[in-house]
């Protein structure tokens, strides 16, 4: 009988072309790894891979089968983890991909009320640029995340739920070149260095925006999250930023930051809970996003 540990094992080997390699991912010994294959590959009555001095090839028929092994070992997982929802209620884990915007915005003010409220939970937070999250959670890796919309919402197999839409502004310096300038052009603004919280991948709003006006999107002169960072930058730079109004309204009434006129940039962003499509939620995710609307209401 195939067991799932063997396809486990199978996968790690198409993975990293070596049993050495595969063996010292999966923490065991090679010969306990090549042992492994052999009787899957008697069980199955057929040869998976081709044996090189450069390595493991996997033949035409292991890699015919290979997403079909992929999604009988995540199903089983799946099944592990909703029998490990419903008898683990009020304790349990939970993994969440936070992306730079929403984590100043939603878990600034809201997770520390959520482990006040969930002792028993287990939480790891991820913080990281949308694609990397977005990866994670198709892997498996993450029970949820919380991002905005510059990262890739439009993907098959995700479950998407507006959370909140941030007001954003074009923010500078004080005594920048700009800074008595009205309907400033994105020629003009495009001669400043620009900085973002995340890269400018194909669905960021600024890319959209420019794009549909035939410019070029730059290359950010410093990709951050850390926006008190990228405030000490705007301060001794003429660089520019797009942010959130609520993320330097302090800054902007103590009159070290000014808002630009920018007409031809004016975009709110949005940040969404994505989950994967037809995932069982767990108890402490439904609690938290239960949090994060009635808060957002």
């Amino acid at each position: 009988m195939i067991t799932l540990k063997q396809l486990r094992h199978l996968q790690a080997i198409i993975r990293h072309g070596s049993i050495h390699r595969a063996a010292e991912a999966l923490h065991v010994t090679p010969p306990a790894l090549t042992r492994s294959l052999s009787v899957l590959e008697t069980d199955m009555d057929i040869q998976l891979f081709d044996r090189n001095k450069n390595g493991m090839q996997a033949t035409a028929f292991c890699l015919q089968i290979q997403e079909r092994c992929a999604r009988l070992i995540s199903d089983t997982e799946d099944l592990m983890r909703e029998a490990r929802i419903y008898s683990n209620q009020d304790t349990g884990t939970l993994s969440i991909g936070v992306g730079g915007l929403a984590g100043e915005t939603v878990f600034d003010s809201i997770f520390p009320d959520f482990v006040a409220l969930n002792p028993k939970v287990q939480t790891q937070i991820i913080e990281g640029d949308p694609q990397d999250i977005l990866s994670k959670l198709q892997n498996r890796q993450l029970d949820l995340v919380i991002a905005g919309t510059s990262s890739p919402l439009n993907v098959d197999g995700l479950r998407v739920q507006p959370l909140k839409t941030s007001a954003t502004a074009i923010f500078i310096r004080s005594g920048h070149p700009l800074e008595r300038r009205e309907n400033v052009s994105l020629t003009e603004l495009l001669g400043f260095p620009m900085l973002s919280a995340t890269p400018l991948i194909s669905s960021h709003p600024i890319r959209r925006l420019l794009v549909q006006q035939n410019f070029v999107a730059p290359e950010p002169y410093v990709i951050c999250s850390n926006y008190q960072l990228l405030k000490q930058i705007l301060l001794r730079t003429n660089a520019w930023v797009q942010a959130p109004l609520s993320h330097f309204a302090a800054e902007v009434k103590g009159s070290e930051l000014l808002t630009l006129d920018v007409p031809d940039l004016n975009c709110d962003l949005g940040i969404s809970i994505i989950e994967l499509a037809g995932r069982s939620r767990s108890t402490a995710a439904e609690r938290l996003i239960n949090l994060c609307l009635e808060r957002f209401e």
